[in-house]
Order: structure tokens, then C-alpha cells, then sequence
């Protein structure tokens, strides 16, 4: 239950930032022009991808599939288009399709950032490509980047406490929400991760008491053990020695 929680708030979140920042704004233009020129038909297809993201915050989501199907017709470079088509597929229940399309946001985010290496953006969506198909390592890798280089992005913090919390790895959580929340203060996500993160660490700690303790009673079972084998045998009996059988007339 708390690993759904987790993969709807991962949702959740890319729209906000979506409604916040623009990876791939190159201008406006109208989605109905037949133009033909590169300049303008990426214009056209981010355009598009802007309507998508409405229409998926608006749970309108075989419509937001179709639009963004558009905007990579027009821009098949176009990386937001397909992490935004694959989030509208995840939410149709389309899981193939969903993970070609975060498949391809990864493929276009990575020439982004082999292009770019400081593009905070493209390290931030290309963890949320990642995050949605689980590969938390690569994920938590790429927020904590974007985070370097934009470290006032709460957005980017709390994204990556949810990956680290994926990986069970605490302390590294709770400091990524502390710091979101210190950012926003407001930010009641941040307040509910570091709960969970909390409570998560806890339980490992209690996990560790307990195997401690009883690899303490295991090992104080062997050498009782031991004690007791090394007492049997100092106070066993030697069996007696025959003398040699006295001969008889008969011999």
C-alpha cells in the first residue's frame, strides 16, 4: 500500500513541476498551423505537450494521450512528449505502451544532458522517467544531480527522498524531505514523507536489535554447548582394560 502511495505521489509531482517549469519551451506557437519549418514545429508540438499536460492534470486522459501523440508527430525529439504520454498511459492502464514511451524520454533526456551536463532539468526528468519504471538507483542518482546544480528546487529534493525512501535508505531520505520542507514549509508531502521515513527507519533499526540479539543467544547456545560436551567427556569413565585370558591345560 505505501509503495502505491509512493508511485501516485511520483505522479502527482511531475505535473506540479510540469505546471512550474518548461524542459523543452522553445516558444509559442498555434498547434493548428500546417507550418513546416523545424523551429516552428517544435514550437507547435510543445504547444501541444502544455495542452496535454492540462488535460492529464484533468484527469482527462485518453484525450491527454492523443494530443501528446501529436506534439511527438510534430517533434519526435521532443522528450517531456513522451514522459508525458507515458504518464497518461500509466493512468489508462497501458502498461506496454508506458514503458516504451518513458524508454524513449530516458534515450532523448540522456543526449540532453550528454549535450548539456549542466541542464538541471534534463537530470530532473530524466529521474522521473526512471523513477516510474523503478530503477530507483538511476533515479535518485539523477535527482540528487539536479539538485546540485539547482539547489533551491524542492521539487527535486522531495523526488529524491521518495527514491531513497524506495531504496530503504533512510537517513538519505529524511535528509532530502528536511530539506524540501525547509524550501517550502508549506510543502505537507514533505511533512507526511518524513514520517513514513522515519517510521521506516525505525524498523530497520529494530530489525538490527533483534537479529543482534539473537545471534548473541545463538552464540551463547554454542558455547553452552560446547561446555557441556567438554564436561561429558573430562568426567566419562575410561573402559576397563581385560587382562589377557590365563591359560588353561587344555592350551
Amino acid at each position: 500500500m505505501f509503495t502505491v502511495g509512493l508511485f501516485l505521489l511520483v505522479g502527482f509531482c511531475a505535473c506540479r513541476r510540469g505546471g512550474n517549469k518548461n524542459a523543452n519551451v522553445n516558444g509559442s506557437g498555434s498547434s493548428s498551423s500546417a507550418a513546416t519549418d523545424p523551429e516552428q514545429m517544435k514550437r507547435q508540438a510543445q504547444t501541444l505537450v502544455d495542452e496535454g499536460k492540462e488535460l492529464y492534470k484533468n484527469d482527462q486522459d485518453e484525450r491527454a494521450a492523443e494530443v501528446l501523440k501529436q506534439a511527438i508527430g510534430q517533434d519526435p525529439n521532443n522528450a517531456e512528449a513522451h514522459l508525458r504520454l507515458g504518464m497518461a498511459y500509466a493512468a489508462l492502464e497501458r502498461k506496454p505502451e508506458a514503458e516504451d514511451s518513458y524508454k524513449k524520454a530516458i534515450e532523448l533526456y540522456k543526449k540532453k544532458i550528454q549535450s548539456d551536463p549542466k541542464d538541471a532539468d534534463a537530470y530532473f526528468y530524466l529521474g522521473e522517467a526512471q523513477s516510474f519504471l523503478h530503477q530507483d538507483e538511476e533515479a535518485a542518482r539523477n535527482y540528487r544531480q539536479a539538485t546540485r546544480l539547482e539547489p533551491d528546487d524542492e521539487e527535486a529534493f522531495y523526488q529524491l527522498g521518495i527514491s531513497e525512501t524506495r531504496l530503504a535508505h533512510y537517513p538519505e531520505a529524511l535528509t532530502a524531505f528536511k530539506k524540501a520542507l525547509e524550501l517550502n514549509p508549506d510543502d505537507y508531502r514533505a511533512t507526511d514523507a518524513i514520517e513514513n521515513a522515519q517510521e521506516g527507519s525505525n524498523r530497520i533499526k529494530e530489525g538490527k536489535k533483534h537479529a543482534e540479539n539473537m545471534l548473541k543467544k545463538q552464540q551463547a547456545n554454542e558455547n553452552a554447548n560446547a561446555d557441556a560436551n567438554a564436561n561429558s567427556n573430562s568426567s566419562a569413565r575410561p573402559a576397563p582394560r581385560h587382562s589377557p585370558r590365563k591359560p588353561t591345560a587344555n592350551d
